[in-house]
């Protein structure tokens, strides 16, 4: 893994946080969903949340597996950053999750390639 592969890591774990933390301000339930499936009264009987995306996505850089991502995957990632904005004037969310994870990612052993 290259340094690059960092950065994309620190990328989304900051995005991955502050899905949380607007979730905690306006609700989970209020959350995006990234893909969903209906049955036939248009019902969700399942889904997969923004927060769980981009959790999948940070997982696929900090376990070292590859992947390739063109300019629309970072386009999106960029439309779900500003998607869920918090005004940080009004409030500032103290996340507990980000410290310890943004810690164990700058632990990590990141080689160029």
């Amino acid at each position: 893994m290259g340094s690059k592969n960092k950065m994309i890591g620190e990328k989304l774990l900051r995005l991955r946080s502050r899905i949380e933390d607007w979730a905690s301000l306006n609700g989970y339930e209020n959350m995006g969903n990234w893909s969903e499936r209906k049955n036939s009264d248009g019902e969700v009987v399942w889904k997969k949340s923004h927060w769980e995306w981009v959790d999948d996505q940070y997982g696929i850089v900090i376990n070292g597996y590859e992947f390739s991502w063109g300019k629309d995957h970072y386009k999106e990632l960029n439309k779900l950053w500003k998607q869920y904005e918090i005004d940080v004037n009004v409030v500032r969310p103290d996340n507990p999750n980000f410290v310890a994870d943004w810690e164990q990612l700058q632990e990590m052993e990141w080689v160029d390639e």
